[in-house]
């Protein structure tokens, strides 16, 4: 009777120490993972709240939302995340993506018309890059969903990690100054083509067109051709600029021998086409490459 007590004790014993530790597990995991709060960002509640109640509201600083307090804050820093569904980060998004499609435009025209930039593009050029190195520092706290789990991931070293092993490198590069590198550089011309690695912005503005393919508001077939149309005007405009790009790789002494050189429109001659106003080179630039896209689906279609 005693050995049978004893064998259930132990038994007991055992079935406790597996509950703990898969309680001590389930801890561990929550520390790396949490469900996604359902609550609107949108609605703080019918009272007004200051400015230091908001705060870590908005930058989801503390989950408990009691208040702007010493221990909150030290307590929030140590997690410190952005929720991906966050007002002001949507709102930045916007504000981002704005620039990535000025910067996905002005990069090719950069590369094929600009031997350096030119002053009134200077300060412009700046609060691009600084905008975009900012959005790089965000990218190491917004949180995301896993995709085998669907869990939002808050764990901010997961979070780091995954950016690291995606973008970082690439983006990083991108807000390189690489003008004041190519003068630095002696303006070798090399170095000019690593500017086109800016072109990896354009990724922000099909990201943006895939959630709008996604998002049901919105038929699905308008989302379509607005895409089409984005990217025929895309790649129009960039081969327009490489074309002209071309014609600038021999010397000022041979332009007479290039596509835009040689060209005449009645009165009116491109000899010295450097010297010509820009708007007026990309512009004959752009109408000779639709008029090579025209014959080129002509000849494809009469075969």
């Amino acid at each position: 009777m005693r050995s049978e007590i004893g064998r259930r004790t132990t038994a007991e014993e055992r079935e406790d120490e597996k509950r703990r530790m898969a309680a001590s597990k389930d801890d561990e995991v929550e520390e790396e993972y949490d469900m996604d709060n359902v609550r609107d960002h949108g609605r703080i509640g019918k009272r007004r709240r200051s400015i230091f109640t908001l705060l870590p509201w908005d930058v989801e600083l503390d989950s408990t939302h009691r208040g702007f307090n010493r221990d909150t804050v030290i307590d929030g820093i140590k997690g410190l995340y952005i929720h991906p569904q966050n007002r002001w980060y949507r709102a930045w998004e916007k504000f981002i993506l704005l620039w990535a499609v000025y910067s996905s435009f002005f990069t090719p025209m950069e590369f094929g018309f600009f031997r350096g930039l030119p002053n009134n593009f200077y300060l412009l050029d700046i609060f691009s890059q600084t905008a975009f190195f900012i959005d790089v520092v965000l990218q190491f706290f917004v949180s995301y969903r896993d995709s085998q789990t669907h869990k939002l991931v808050l764990n901010r070293d997961l979070i780091a990690l995954r950016y690291l092993k995606s973008h970082f490198i690439f983006d990083l590069l991108a807000c390189m100054p690489w003008d004041n590198i190519y003068t630095a550089s002696g303006r070798k011309e090399e170095v000019r083509y690593l500017l086109l690695i800016r072109l990896v912005r354009a990724r922000k503005v099909l990201d943006f067109f895939s959630k709008l393919e996604k998002d049901i508001r919105v038929k699905y077939l308008f989302s379509r051709v607005l895409k089409l149309i984005a990217v025929e005007l895309y790649c129009t405009h960039t081969a327009a600029c490489v074309f002209y790009y071309l014609a600038t790789t021999l010397p000022a002494n041979e332009e007479e021998y290039t596509w835009i050189g040689s060209l005449k429109l009645g009165d009116y001659s491109y000899s010295n086409f450097r010297h010509i106003d820009l708007w007026t080179r990309y512009i004959t630039s752009l109408y000779l490459q639709l008029l090579l896209w025209q014959q080129s689906v002509m000849v494809i279609f009469m075969r």
